[in-house]
């Protein structure tokens, strides 16, 4: 079976903040942006993250990834990240790939609003 390509992390977590002692605004690179059923795949798939780093604590911006961290947490929330990122693939490959369109079609002449 062939791994999915799909969105990859570049480089190691970076902290670009320091909020209080110990304790960091960090960020991650991704490969490219994700689209809109990329993250809600990201966000919605998972299975038993951990209470104290739910998915929703991870902010996307184009192809940045942010949460804040305490120091020595900073690997293993990186590690959670970079399986939700792969599960997002997995679940994303088995929809039928990346480039599906991101909005609905509006070129039928008086189907809007029609399901």
């Amino acid at each position: 079976m062939s791994i999915p390509e799909g969105i990859k992390r570049v480089g190691p977590p970076q902290a670009v903040q320091k909020l209080r002692e110990n304790f960091y605004l960090v960020q991650i690179q991704l490969s490219e942006p994700p689209s809109a059923d990329w993250k809600r795949l990201f966000y919605d798939t998972q299975q038993a993250p951990p209470p104290d780093f739910p998915t929703r604590s991870v902010e996307m911006s184009g192809v940045t990834l942010r949460f804040r961290s305490e120091g020595n947490l900073v690997q293993p929330r990186t590690a959670w990240i970079d399986k939700w990122i792969e599960r997002a693939n997995q679940k994303e490959a088995a929809m039928g790939g990346r480039r599906a369109p991101a909005a609905p079609r509006r070129d039928v002449p008086g189907a809007a609003g029609t399901f």
